[in-house]
């Protein structure tokens, strides 16, 4: 079948020709898309050929749509030729691989530490010889398989080639991922008739055209239709019946007929073999003939397949038993009934030897309810999970459910599923599976835990107070059925939505007054973040002694619920310490979907501490990590923070891109704690730009309670800009009444960030005669987590200096600062540092990081410009245009 699937096929063998010609080979990802039939598999045997040809190790692997619920069955494909170089990975990471092939006994590996053992493992293997990677029919891969496969091609780097095949009008992790896609189409005439004077010789020229008309270029069709259309008259022949006809189906659908009516007039013990081999995911020959036996009540052999071989259905080899083409397979099983189906099931169950398969085909089985099928399914689930194949507990646990008679049971698993598609970061897995919980007699724990994990994927109706409050009645309610875990759960998602949201000072005293409630649970730090994340001002000192009293030792979930409290509080510089330490955990244990969660919380604390390399490498990953793990909202947190990082990088036109894109989720949602940041990163942006009215106007919505931007703790960041933005704009009497109305609030609070910014804007908004104190009251403080906080300390007051003349002081506190700002890489305020020293007359120093800026100024001066044209059309000051052409 496969050369006359090639014909008419030179493009698309170019194309295969071409990746892997690649001197020398290098990764790269194409995705094969294809009607049923069109030669795809063929195509993806010539690259096979090609491969081998050109010394390429290859792997293949092949999804069956009868073994999708079978856990890393298509992984194990194909991995299984290099499984002896496991040794050659991390222990973590050839201990989750093996698990996940039930190869060995260990704690539950995640999902993610396995895709990363085969990125590694396909990376050792490349090191010694190329790999071509060849994966059929990807849309009926098992689901674990098929996020494995994306995540190995978005990630696999050195000389692997990975080629797929997918139905067109399925969907599916990889088809989403965007990779290079190539669309095989059908044949055009000339190759038409080849392929039809080979397997057709005969046809007239009416009969030719009826064929062409009905295949549209698909050569399985070409193939297949003219026998399918053959006159059913004694003698049958070559020729067809101009009214025979075909019904109104798809190409497909006619074809699966076709196959279906060539099994028709098998022997019945063939039929049943068939039928057999179509319901089992293995193609093992011993495994069938087994279960062919059972389900006839009679011995049989491997001769039962020579009919079906005759016809050209099915190849018996080396033990295994294989349809020549899917469709075959699809057109068996719509021949025959609902009840044969299940009947195969159970042949199959009553020879397995595994209990896992074995349950499966029972549950596949029966139609009502079967509560010990149900109990074995549970336990399937729960053997999923320790392999780390958490899609198919999920489904595992859906099967039980519907065999499960007591309703409040029924719903308890679907929660249990519900669960588990959380920690997947699956919004829509989760919403699905609850609204079949709501339809069972939940318990009332179990209506709480629906609540909460309702509230997990929806960060609620801005400002919902009354919600908050429901979640606090919950969560007490649990904490008296003696499920303080739960109930914990409940307040954390409670106080989520006073942080994302203005939710009011009542609702937040709800929540921090319920956890008060709950003594028991002090140690917990769950109780710490929900007390940070509800009351993020007012409880910052019960706050920061729990968390100087903790020990986190190094469990990852521990240190990031802290560090997220240390961050709702300000303590940046510890929050740092704890994220960084759970993000080398979350690493090591490959829980990616946490991991954006904690790179995406660091970006914005390594800015504020002036680390703004580690910035940009969080906010690239936990971007990336956020949209692979589908978490559109810690996506757009990132966004959000990436703008302000482009900001104080001097890319101001993608830092207002960036705001732009991120404001339009956040304001959707007005989502307080975002937008706040949205005004952040345009009011630096301005500042960068020279636009100082625009960038106070921004800044300042931060601090109106009226303004939909204004976030109780979130404006701090904000206030050092702000007071920049107001000297500069003649905004200096406004700045200091929201100065007046933080200090008040500093007595109160120890919150670290807030009484760093504090001390800059006190010195900067200071009148001439009174700003000394306040600089050198600044410079006094333990600065050393903050490098970017005391750069703009010393620049500010180096400026102050040298208008009033005080050039050697204000020459030593410029050159710190903007050695600072250069090591930081916030190449706007290095300039503004510059700027300085130039008007102090002291030689001006110019880091790498000023050349890309020089190239651009030296490139637009060629065309005559004048520096004011320059400044906007780099959107810079032209003040900074000038001392560059100076410095050239």
């Amino acid at each position: 079948m496969g050369t006359a699937m090639l014909v008419g096929r030179r493009r698309e063998i170019a194309v295969l020709t071409g990746l892997l010609d690649r001197t020398p080979p290098r990764s790269e990802v194409l995705l094969i898309l294809g009607d049923p039939g069109i030669g795809k598999s063929s195509l993806l045997n010539e690259a096979e050929s090609q491969g081998r040809d050109r010394g390429f190790r290859i792997l293949r692997l092949v999804g069956v749509e009868a073994e999708a619920g079978f856990p890393f069955a298509g992984l194990h494909q194909m991995v299984r030729p290099v499984l002896d170089r496991v040794s050659l990975l991390p222990r973590n990471e050839s201990d989750a691989l093996s698990a996940a092939f039930g190869l060995a006994e260990g704690p539950p590996p995640e999902p993610f530490l396995i895709s990363m053992a085969v990125v590694n493992l396909l990376a050792a293997v490349a090191e010694d010889e190329p790999v071509l990677v060849l994966a059929d029919d990807v849309q009926w891969l098992d689901p674990q398989s098929h996020e494995v496969l994306t995540f190995v091609a978005r990630r696999v780097t050195g000389a692997v080639v990975i080629i797929a095949v997918m139905r067109t009008g399925h969907t599916g992790p990889f088809l989403n991922a965007r990779f290079p896609q190539l669309d095989v189409g059908g044949v055009d005439d000339d190759a038409a008739a080849r392929i039809l004077a080979d397997h057709a010789p005969g046809l007239g020229p009416a009969e030719w055209r009826r064929i062409r008309d009905e295949a549209h270029g698909n050569p399985l069709a070409l193939r297949e239709l003219p026998v399918a259309m053959t006159a059913l008259r004694p003698g049958g022949g070559a020729r067809l019946v101009a009214d025979a006809g075909l019904r109104p189906l798809s190409l497909s659908d006619r074809l699966e007929h076709a196959f279906a009516g060539r099994g028709a007039e098998l022997p019945s013990a063939t039929r049943d073999a068939l039928l057999v081999t179509a319901v089992d995911p293995t193609d093992d020959l011993t495994e069938i003939i087994a279960a062919v036996s059972v389900l006839r009540s009679d011995e049989v052999t491997p001769e039962v397949f020579a009919p079906a071989q005759a016809v050209g259905l099915v190849t018996v080899r080396d033990g295994r038993v294989a349809f020549l083409h899917p469709l075959m397979r699809s057109g068996v099983l719509q021949a025959e009934t609902l009840a044969r189906h299940q009947s195969a099931h159970s042949a199959l169950a009553d020879v397995m030897a595994d209990p896992y398969r074995r349950t499966w085909h029972r549950a596949q089985s029966i139609v009502g309810p079967d509560d010990r099928i149900a109990d074995d399914l549970e336990a399937n689930a729960a053997q999923a999970l320790r392999r780390g194949a958490v899609i198919a507990a999920i489904t595992d646990l859906e099967r039980s459910a519907q065999l499960t008679s007591w309703s409040a049971r029924r719903g308890h698993r679907l929660l249990m599923a519900a669960e588990h598609a959380f920690g997947l970061g699956r919004g829509d897995m989760v919403n699905a599976l609850l609204q079949s919980a709501a339809r069972t007699d939940l318990t009332d724990l179990d209506r709480a835990r629906m609540e909460w994990l309702r509230e997990i994927f929806d960060d609620g109706i801005p400002g919902d107070a009354v919600r908050v409050n429901e979640l606090c009645d919950i969560a007490l309610r649990s904490a008296a059925a003696a499920d303080a875990d739960l109930a914990l759960n409940l307040l954390l998602g409670a106080a989520l939505r006073c942080w994302w949201a203005d939710t009011g000072p009542a609702a937040r005293e709800r929540v921090a007054d319920c956890v008060d409630q709950l003594p028991e649970t002090a140690d917990d730090p769950r109780c710490v973040a929900t007390l940070a994340v509800a009351e993020p001002v007012l409880r910052v000192r019960q706050v920061m002694d729990a968390l100087n009293a903790a020990d986190p030792g190094d469990n990852a979930d521990v240190l990031r619920v802290l560090g997220m409290a240390a961050h709702a509080v300000g303590h940046e510089a510890l929050a740092a310490e704890l994220l960084v330490h759970s993000e080398m955990t979350l690493r090591e244990q490959g829980r990616l979907g946490l991991l954006s969660q904690v790179l995406s919380m660091q970006v914005m604390i390594h800015l504020v501490l002036g680390d703004l390399v580690r910035a940009a490498a969080a906010a690239e990953e936990g971007e990336r990590l956020a949209v692979e793990t589908g978490q559109p909202v810690w996506r757009t947190g990132t966004l959000v923070c990436d703008s302000v990082l482009k900001a104080l990088l001097g890319d101001t036109q993608e830092a207002l891109r960036l705001s732009a894109e991120a404001e339009m989720e956040a304001a959707r949602r007005l989502l307080n704690d975002l937008l706040s940041c949205v005004q952040l990163a345009r009011g630096a942006a301005y500042l960068a730009e020279g636009r100082n009215r625009d960038a106070y106007r921004m800044l300042r919505r931060a601090f109106d309670p009226e303004d939909p931007s204004f976030h109780q703790r979130e404006r701090f960041t904000s206030l050092m800009f702000l007071a920049d933005a107001a000297v500069r704009a003649g905004h200096r009497e406004d700045a200091r009444t929201v100065v007046a109305d933080l200090e008040l609030l500093a007595q109160e609070t120890p919150s670290p960030i807030l009484h760093v910014h504090l001390s800059y804007a006190r010195a900067v908004l200071a009148a001439d005669e009174d700003a000394e104190d306040f600089y050198l009251a600044a410079l006094r403080k333990d600065l050393s987590s903050w490098p970017y906080a005391r750069a703009k300390i010393e620049l500010a007051y180096g400026s102050w200096s040298r208008r009033l003349g005080r050039l050697d002081q204000a020459r030593s506190l410029l050159l710190s600062a903007q050695s600072a700002f250069d090591r930081i890489g916030a190449l706007p305020w290095g300039d503004e540092a510059r700027l300085e020293l130039r008007a102090t007359g002291a030689p001006l120093v110019w880091p790498d990081a000023c050349a890309a800026r020089f190239a651009q100024i030296t490139e637009l001066a060629a065309l005559r410009l004048t520096d004011d044209e320059i400044a906007e059309q780099l959107s810079l000051p032209t003040a900074v245009v000038t001392m560059y052409r100076g410095g050239t």
